[in-house]
């Protein structure tokens, strides 16, 4: 879980941070010129779809960082953090904008949530949130994890994982648990693909207990995220673990470990289908050759991944 407690109560570091995740999204973000207040407007542009035009909108963002207040015990987000409804139409006529987005490290409250809904409907301007939840969503996906090991570092470590990105927008490395694995998702789509769901999903293939020797590596997964599915390609090693050629137990049923994995059905609370594809190796730990994640052994995974 990521900690927004890292970032400066000030909310700058919460400023630059929405910035830097905007971009990393595929937004355009950008700055507005320092006012008489002294205070500047970040300004998001939202590309538009293709198939509608490819029509932009253009948003106002509103930066809020309540994580620290009441002791670090954190609040709401309310309408007195946002001045009068009026200040917010006013603000996003003033940048010629179609939109205003709050970003809240907590939440806001039921009672601003509905003076949002009353602006949109009244006034013709759309607004939208960013919760603590959302951002966390958005900051632990392969292209946002970059952004969250940078103004987030402490938490961003202690989950774990590690993410590098690739010359293709939908494809990654992860680092983690020990394991090299090959990231990718169907459109390229940032909030398509959760790390927390590639954990949980690790963690019940490192649970799975195996007789010396045996060991099951992950070497890749592709997310579906127009269907709803994940497909994932692993290795099951077996063999001596030194010079000696002593006798080792032979692999584990295929059919036994699929079902183990939980192939072909929903077994998370995420409700996405899985479907494994394993392939048995046998192995001689000694070979001055051998490793782990020789890159012989991702051949097997398809080019898309």
């Amino acid at each position: 879980m990521l900690d927004f407690h890292e970032l400066a109560s000030d909310g700058e570091d919460l400023e630059q941070m929405v910035r830097e995740l905007a971009l990393a999204l595929g937004y355009r973000a950008r700055w507005s010129g320092r006012g008489a207040d002294g205070g500047r407007d970040l300004l998001l542009e939202e590309p538009g779809d293709a198939l509608l035009g490819a029509k932009t909108r253009n948003w106002v963002v509103s930066c809020k960082h309540m994580a620290h207040a009441k002791g670090g015990a954190g609040r709401s987000v309310n309408g007195e953090d946002l001045g009068s409804a009026g200040g917010i139409v006013d603000a996003v006529a003033q940048h010629d904008a179609d939109g205003f987005l709050l970003v809240c490290s907590t939440q806001p409250s039921s009672a601003l949530v509905s003076r949002l809904e009353a602006i949109e409907r009244g006034k013709g301007v759309h607004t939208h949130v960013w919760d603590g939840v959302e951002l966390e969503r958005m900051l632990t996906t392969p292209r946002g994890w970059a952004v969250a090991q940078r103004f987030l570092p402490v938490s961003a470590e202690a989950s774990g994982w590690k993410i590098f990105a690739t010359s293709e927008p939908n494809r990654f490395i992860g680092i983690t648990q020990g394991f090299y694995l090959r990231i990718a998702n169907r459109h390229g789509s940032a909030l398509g693909f959760q790390l927390g769901s590639v954990t949980e999903r690790l963690d019940r293939a490192a649970s799975i207990e195996l007789p010396v020797g045996h060991e099951i590596r992950p070497r890749g997964v592709f997310y579906d995220d127009k269907n709803g599915g994940f497909s994932w390609y692993f290795d099951y090693l077996y063999g001596p673990r030194g010079w000696r050629h002593e006798e080792i137990e032979p692999p584990m049923e295929e059919s036994t470990l699929l079902q183990r994995l939980g192939d072909g059905g929903v077994t998370f609370e995420d409700g996405q289908f899985d479907h494994f594809e394993i392939v048995f190796r046998r192995v001689y730990r000694g070979s001055d050759t051998y490793d782990a994640d020789h890159y012989g052994y991702y051949e097997h995974v398809p080019s898309y991944v």
